[in-house]
């Protein structure tokens, strides 16, 4: 009932249609596109993660959606040009319609081999076919049959046929379609969209799948490929551009005519599509299953948190080599904005309206980097990061993933959430409980490079020849431990007397949370010392590259272990490590546990 309904309106639509003036027609679907825009905000947000992977860095949220308007308004004016193919006559064609490149179809007909057109979802590529056929040239078109609405989809058939074209299903077309090219027939194939059949080529800088039938066929039976693609120049008016042939002469072997005809196509229809961006169907994943993938991660300023980060991105690394990995600085305008995020974050659905939220709460900068990046996977640490990582997400179709808890933001709302084991989240089939913190293992050739840009530190006194090396990292105060000054100090004779035993030096950095008490008993303590060969205080020094340089210069590495990221980190070194046992219950378990996953 569904479709003979569907099948009567559109008759009765056609039918009013056909009696309206072509610029009449054409705008009203232009209106309609515009409405299914708003109607269809899954395909609309498909299409605006597609153009941001395209034109990556190069478009303003503002321009993305308004060229996604465009193109809605463009493919309504197609279905109306559709229905009113009963009154598209020769005429029609000779006055809306201007032929660029005729003399390369000329020269393909004139050669007396089979010709094949070849076009993309591009401008009304439904029109070409229609044009050829009103010029005396009648096409036998693949297409893939529509099943729901079977009653409907034989009716836009019928128009079509109507006009001398050929409809052949995918399906058992191949026969069809190699009997038409030896009857010296015309075939239109649109061939920028593939399912997981094909080859995979560049595509507005990332691997995109195209099918490499039309090429096979062409190759096979010694024909001519012709790429055309029509362009709308203004309301029922178009330009049906034909580029060279491709043609596949001397013989290559078969795979590489194929992928250099695949290539040629590709490059042309990327020079079209940036011509006029807004004519292509952006609405389809075009790079769903591209092998190479990108990640955008998000940092809070947090040297640790980065890292952290990075880990994870390392680990995808193993399993898609050419991942990219992109970080993006985290900054809200105020205080204020990052609360909004956070309500809009947790409250919304699906990151409704996300993009606008953004673009209030961030900085300009962040803003203008984050809107005009795209990415299949997003990455945050720490709870700063996690409300944009989630708007963000939402608004680019991402797999959202958080390192440490995001509470107070719900854990179902990610893809991943990756935190340390005593954290005791409660199960669930997206939580990977980590024992410690994530860091990537260094290799000892970085190590040892990073040891010697230390060793070139103005305030590198070094040690002995030859003694060994101890590397000290103080930490700070955290909820549930705090370190004192007389704590900072006993550890430090201990090491000195240690250095003095062995005939070796210390090398004793800080951390951001070290509080201004025990940086001065450190100072005073270390400075007098022949054994303290550097010291890095997080107030004073900048310590961009001093964890991995202290620890590719030492022998032995001594941690406090109210830190289960400084923990984890240094036992990623491979070094020998001692942990304070002058730290609470927690402490001590957490540094175990990291210290023994290692």
């Amino acid at each position: 009932m569904l479709d003979w309904l569907a099948c009567t309106l559109v008759k009765a639509a056609s039918g009013l249609l056909c009696r309206l003036p072509p610029g009449v027609a054409v705008w009203l679907g232009e209106r309609l596109g515009l409405l299914a825009c708003w109607l269809q905000p899954k395909r609309t947000t498909i299409g605006l993660a597609n153009l941001r992977a395209a034109f990556d860095g190069h478009m303003s949220p503002a321009q993305a959606r308004r060229l996604i308007r465009d193109c809605y308004r463009q493919l309504g004016a197609g279905i109306i040009e559709m229905l009113r193919l009963p009154a598209i006559d020769r005429a029609y064609v000779d006055r809306y319609v201007t032929v660029e490149g005729r003399a390369h179809f000329d020269e393909a007909v004139a050669s007396g081999r089979p010709v094949i057109f070849l076009t993309g979802h591009y401008g009304n590529w439904e029109l070409s076919s229609i044009t050829a056929a009103l010029h005396g040239y009648p096409i036998v078109a693949l297409a893939r049959a529509q099943q729901r609405l079977p009653r409907l989809y034989r009716l836009l058939v019928s128009y079509r046929e109507s006009k001398g074209c050929t409809i052949v299903h995918k399906g058992g077309a191949m026969k069809r379609l190699i009997a038409a090219l030896g009857q010296g027939r015309l075939i239109g194939i649109v061939g920028d969209q593939a399912s997981r059949q094909g080859i995979f080529v560049d595509f507005f800088g990332r691997p995109a799948l195209f099918a490499t039938g039309p090429f096979e066929l062409a190759y096979g039976k010694g024909a001519v490929i012709l790429p055309a693609f029509m362009h709308r120049v203004r309301g029922p008016f178009h330009r049906l551009v034909i580029e060279p042939p491709i043609s596949f002469s001397g013989k290559p072997p078969k795979e590489t005519a194929v992928r250099e005809g695949i290539e040629y196509f590709a490059g042309a229809l990327a020079a079209h599509i940036r011509q006029e961006p807004s004519q292509w169907l952006w609405m389809h994943k075009r790079w769903k299953h591209t092998p190479a993938r990108r990640v955008l991660v998000l940092s809070d300023g947090k040297l640790g948190h980065l890292k952290q980060s990075l880990a994870v991105v390392d680990a995808f690394r193993d399993r898609h080599p050419d991942l990219r990995a992109e970080v993006i600085d985290v900054r809200y305008r105020h205080p204020l904005a990052r609360m909004v995020t956070l309500l809009w974050a947790w409250w919304l659905p699906r990151g409704l309206g996300g993009s606008r939220c953004l673009q209030w709460a961030l900085h300009p900068e962040t803003a203008a980097a984050l809107l005009a990046r795209y990415a299949d996977l997003i990455v945050s640490c720490g709870a700063s990061p996690a409300p944009v990582n989630l708007l963000w997400a939402a608004e680019n179709r991402a797999h959202a993933v958080a390192v440490m808890n995001p509470a107070p933001l719900p854990l179902g709302r990610f893809a991943l959430v990756m935190v340390p084991r005593h954290d005791r989240l409660r199960r669930r089939p997206n939580v990977v409980e980590t024992v410690g913190a994530l860091v990537a293992r260094l290799p000892e050739e970085s190590l040892r490079a990073a040891g010697e840009r230390l060793r070139a530190h103005p305030g590198f006194r070094g040690g002995p020849a030859g003694g060994p090396t101890v590397a000290v990292f103080i930490g700070g105060d955290s909820a549930h431990y705090a370190l004192s000054a007389a704590f900072a100090e006993s550890l430090i004779r201990q090491v000195l007397a240690a250095c003095d035993g062995a005939d070796g030096s210390c090398l004793v950095t800080t951390s951001r949370r070290t509080s201004p008490a025990v940086e001065r008993a450190l100072a005073e303590q270390l400075n007098r010392s022949s054994r303290c060969g550097l010291l890095l205080l997080a107030s004073r020094d900048q310590l961009d590259g001093t964890m991995e340089g202290l620890m590719g210069a030492a022998d032995v590495a001594v941690v406090t272990g109210e830190s289960i990221s400084m923990v984890s980190e240094v036992c990623a070194s491979g070094r020998r490590i001692v942990v304070p046992a002058r730290a609470s219950r927690w402490c001590r378990r957490s540094a175990q546990a990291a210290a023994g996953s290692w």
